[in-house]
């Protein structure tokens, strides 16, 4: 029998912190073509993609936002800049890099951010503002001569602020409904032992299951090669069959 790990199960997943940055920069790296610099000695991310109208700056930067991605279409009203803060869930940000290479994303630049949202149960409002069930996360739009810039913070009070996206008012609506799309999904996020420490219980479900140490170690692979398919057009490869997992054996 295959070694098995402890994996947690978390949701809402906008509460399962940060998760693992690889989850979108190895992806964009290597299944969409986007080069990378050569700094090794300083703790930050650069990606460029083919075209070079778009890049991705991943630095730890204490008191501001990690994540920032800034796209240069040739004129100011199509060029437009999103973040990210640092405890943002890495699935949240890779749904938008995911849907921004695409090769089929501006078939869907006409979608409502708000949609997503009104699905699962949160609340909406005609000015653009969003809550969650749980009063946890907060969003609004802010329209300005014509474009709508969107703020999205999750937050048990003001003085403790988990994260915050932030989408300028030229970012394509498909590309932000495809956060708002990952951010009320209902299906759990997981993440290793390690990565749940120091998470705040508050509002937290978290339960725990076993999986085979292979088929975790093999969920980056086979991300990057279905992200990889949609440029050769080629079907998306089809998962192993994995062995059923035993239920839950505890919640914390």
């Amino acid at each position: 029998m295959s070694d098995m790990v402890d994996q947690a199960l978390i949701s809402p997943r906008y509460l399962a912190g940060s998760g693992d940055p690889a989850w979108v920069t190895v992806p964009l790296h290597e299944a969409t073509g986007w080069s990378h610099g050569q700094e090794p000695l300083l703790p930050r991310v650069i990606l460029s993609s083919p075209d070079q109208k778009t890049l991705l700056r991943l630095e730890p930067t204490p008191g501001d936002q990690w994540w920032r991605i800034s796209h240069n279409g040739g004129s100011p009203s199509n060029s437009w800049y999103a973040s990210f803060g640092g405890r943002t869930p890495v699935e949240l940000i890779a749904a938008v890099t995911d849907t921004l290479t695409d090769p089929t994303h501006n078939e869907r630049a006409l979608a409502d951010p708000l949609r997503p949202l009104r699905r699962h149960g949160w609340e909406t409002s005609p000015s653009g503002e969003f809550r969650s069930p749980d009063g946890i996360v907060k969003g609004e739009r802010i329209t300005f001569s014509g474009s709508n810039s969107w703020f999205i913070t999750a937050a048990f009070d003001e003085d403790d602020v988990l994260w915050q996206a932030r989408f300028d008012g030229r970012t394509p609506a498909g590309i932000v409904a495809a956060f708002t799309q990952a951010l009320a999904a209902r299906e759990p996020l997981w993440r290793t032992h390690e990565q749940t420490l120091g998470l705040s219980r508050q509002g937290l479900n978290l339960r725990w299951q076993q999986a085979t140490a292979a088929s975790v170690a093999s969920a980056l692979p086979d991300r990057v090669e279905r992200l990889a398919a949609r440029r050769t057009g080629a079907p998306p490869p089809q998962p192993p069959p994995q062995p059923p997992r035993p239920a839950p054996r505890r919640t914390r």
